[in-house]
């Protein structure tokens, strides 16, 4: 109720200026080596690539958008302009798939571009074609609209897969350091019935198995619920538990501390400020922003956004009373998207708003509200941001440069003085030659 009144009022007020989703890729196979490994492995179905199911999966999300953007809200053009929308995803087969298949969702078939119907055909041909299927003057088949996805390497992708060592090296030591904590020990000691009732169900051996093997099989699980492959009988008690542990070792691993999660987070929250400002500014007619990612990129800004938080999963897994009014318990599902929505507000030409969704579903934040002035929601953002991102993380291109200017002195040192040690050898050779000619000379005259 709250958000159609929302919606109603957005709709004959305050407008929407920008919208920027980020999202997890949909399902996928599995990715690790657990049940059924070898049976998976020959199917070859072993390597994290995204299925029909996630296709579908996007698909519908990007039909949701288009209803929510282009027809409702009117933020977009009822066909694609690429002055309006940037799209990123990370280097990874299943998130560029993500993508493209959720903007054909968005830009379905029949909104696709034409030709001109009075162009010479053959130039519709490539060199090495002479014959061509004429479907009319659709660009593509059923007028489909291809779209960009752009993406980085990996070791440069610090704004969505930042948590990655190749990108962030620090990180690493984070991970570590987690995964050998009291904390770890603490709750994988909590988890010794379930890893025996578990190992029993599964019939394997339980011994030299923790809660970083049952993460890993249910993310397997996952895998094999959503794409229809085959799945281990348990109790139904087993399956709710193995799932809350899910969520709580992911954060254990990736967010225990929330200096991690402030490091990690600082260069979407930079590009995301940055997007905002250039709207704001007007120096940029970008109205959309995507950011196709994984479910560690989702967790870990619903964590710096106050959303969720390793403590409060604890508490509701260790059934606690939970302290975080807003906790999202629950693993970020194949699709999970987390929105951010820039309004100006109506009859206030320079005043803003930011409203945050998460799976379509308004966020209470900035104490608790639904709407949050932008700059408060700006202030409260580059508060945790760190200031020093690249020393911080050990890629500091300060400290590359300043290697750099080291390395050059050192070269122009070691040029200047092999110039002196040269000069110093010819003039010596110079003289001795001079010497040599003058002691002839005087052996001459005294003969």
């Amino acid at each position: 109720m709250i958000f159609l009144l929302i919606l109603l009022s957005q709709a004959f007020g305050d407008q929407l200026v920008l919208s920027q989703i980020l999202w997890r890729n949909g399902a996928c196979t599995p990715t690790y080596c657990n049940w059924k490994c070898k049976e998976f492995e020959q199917q070859g179905i072993l390597n994290g690539q995204l299925t029909p199911i996630g296709t579908r999966q996007h698909y519908v999300l990007g039909q949701w958008l288009r209803k929510r953007y282009i027809e409702d809200l009117k933020l977009l053009s009822q066909f694609y302009n690429e002055a309006e929308i940037y799209i990123e995803s990370t280097d990874v087969n299943r998130t560029i798939l993500s993508a493209l298949s959720n903007l054909q969702g968005m830009y379905p078939a029949g909104t696709g571009p034409k030709i001109n119907p009075d162009l010479n055909r053959s130039y519709l041909l490539p060199p090495n074609q002479k014959e061509f299927e004429d479907f009319g003057d659709a660009a593509l088949p059923g007028l489909q609209q291809a779209i960009p996805v752009h993406v980085r390497e990996k070791q440069l992708d610090i704004y969505l897969k930042g948590y990655d060592a190749l990108a962030c090296p620090r990180n690493e030591e984070f991970r570590n350091s987690n995964i050998n904590s009291k904390l770890y020990y603490q709750i994988n000691s909590k988890a010794q019935s379930l890893i025996s009732d578990f190992t029993q169900q599964l019939g394997i051996v339980a011994s030299q198995l923790n809660i970083t093997d049952l993460y890993e099989y249910q993310d397997t699980f996952d895998s094999c619920e959503y794409n229809g492959y085959d799945l281990p009988k348990l109790k139904e008690s087993t399956q709710s538990q193995m799932k809350l542990l899910q969520y709580l070792y992911f954060s254990l691993e990736h967010n225990i501390d929330f200096e991690q999660t402030r490091l990690l987070a600082t260069p979407f929250f930079r590009n995301l400020l940055l997007n905002i400002e250039n709207v704001i500014n007007n120096q940029t007619e970008h109205k959309f922003r995507i950011f196709s990612a994984h479910a560690a990129t989702v967790q870990l800004i619903l964590n710096a956004l106050n959303l969720t938080s390793f403590e409060c999963v604890k508490q509701v897994y260790l059934n606690e009373k939970v302290q975080n009014k807003n906790c999202i318990y629950t693993f970020p599902g194949y699709a999970s998207n987390i929105i951010f929505e820039l309004y100006r507000k109506l009859g206030h030409g320079n005043q803003y708003y930011v409203q945050v969704l998460y799976n379509g579903t308004l966020m209470p934040i900035c104490n608790n509200q639904y709407k949050c002035d932008y700059e408060e929601f700006k202030s409260r953002i580059q508060f945790q941001n760190v200031k020093d991102y690249e020393d911080e993380c050990l890629i500091s291109p300060k400290f590359k440069k300043e290697a750099a200017s080291f390395i050059l002195k050192a070269i122009n040192v070691v040029i200047t003085i092999l110039f002196i040690i040269s000069f110093c050898i010819i003039y010596l050779l110079r003289r001795q030659s001079k010497l040599e000619e003058y002691t002839k000379i005087v052996q001459q005259f005294d003969a």
